[in-house]
């Protein structure tokens, strides 16, 4: 298991020209809106507010890179769904995102953090096929167990492995709030380095 020992923030960028240029390998965490993202690398860097959070979507505009124990970054990618974004801020989201995960060969794994209390459709599927089409690796989790009770978990996650073709064990679960599923996701992060 890996013990956090440092984490930094690096720089936000829009583009990959202003990538930073950290020679490691990167783990980026994307979802829709308010699905947890920021509050997620803070669980498991054991960090407040190392990464800011509010309780208003889309809050990340930019990629956000942190640098973790001088051996990997974690980026935090802006979240899509967000209601309040132009066509024009629309478009230039998806440039970036498309950028990033062709351009940046430094990226490992893509973690897509869909919250429990929603059920994923035409999108969720249509990115995780997009970013595997790629080369991507992409592991999805499940964010805000605690909103929930254990059955209701166990059904969700059910449900999910059967819509996204994928063994339910693989699907880890989080709470940030209770750090629960932190040991999984970096295992999941350690085996990959």
């Amino acid at each position: 298991m890996i013990k956090i020992v440092s984490a930094d923030f690096v720089k936000s960028a829009s583009g990959k020209q202003g990538y930073p240029s950290l020679a490691v390998p990167e783990f980026a965490f994307f979802g829709r809106s308010n699905a947890g993202k920021s509050s997620l690398i803070n669980m498991l860097v054991n960090r407040k507010s190392l990464v800011k959070t509010g309780s208003r979507p889309g809050m990340t505009r930019l990629i956000n890179f942190f640098l973790v124990n001088k051996a990997f970054c974690l980026a935090d990618l802006p979240g899509y769904g967000y209601a309040q974004r132009s066509s024009q801020e629309q478009d230039a989201f998806d440039q970036m995102l498309a950028e990033y995960s062709r351009e940046r060969r430094e990226l490992k794994t893509l973690f897509f953090l869909i919250d429990l209390r929603r059920l994923p459709g035409d999108v969720e599927k249509a990115s995780v096929e997009w970013f595997e089409s790629l080369g991507v690796e992409v592991v999805i989790v499940g964010t805000k167990a605690d909103k929930l009770g254990s059955n209701e978990v166990r059904n969700v996650v059910k449900k999910w492995s059967a819509f996204f073709n994928r063994s339910a064990d693989l699907i880890p679960v989080t709470s940030a709030s209770k750090k629960n599923g932190r040991d999984t996701i970096l295992r999941l992060i350690a085996e990959r380095l």
